[in-house]
């Protein structure tokens, strides 16, 4: 009875501490939450919602307007290619475009995004103007 009741004790806080971590999703704001590029279709960028982020772009949209951006690390793209994150903003212009406010290696971004279609798992964008 004893090593019954060591071995339960063992073995629940591992049942417990082995669990999936699960993507909060905000229904009222399909945006929110972190999002990693995977592919561009038909100039369309398509990005796929993630717990965290890749080595690639991807964007982190938070619910207060603020974002963290991880993009290329300096002005060279050419292999290897290094990532970091950078601050900004993201606003709501209309239904469907976004103007995004970013740091880059060089200083600071402005640039819209046309949101074609935003679900629990894609976000497709197409980049419609960019100035530094």
């Amino acid at each position: 009875m004893k090593k019954t009741s060591l071995l339960v004790v063992i073995l629940i806080p591992l049942l417990f501490s082995c669990h999936k971590d699960e993507i909060k999703i905000d229904r009222d704001n399909l945006l929110i939450g972190t999002w990693n590029f995977s592919v561009y279709q038909n100039n369309i960028a398509v990005y796929t919602r993630s717990l965290e982020f890749s080595e690639n772009h991807a964007y982190k949209f938070n619910p207060d307007g603020t974002l963290l951006e991880r993009k290329i690390a300096g002005f060279c793209g050419t292999p290897p290619i290094s990532y970091t994150n950078y601050d900004g903003s993201w606003t709501i212009l209309n239904d469907t475009l976004l103007e995004i406010n970013s740091e880059y290696w060089g200083g600071t971004t402005l640039y819209k995004l046309d949101v074609e279609s935003v679900s629990e798992n894609s976000l497709k964008v197409i980049l419609i103007s960019g100035t530094n």
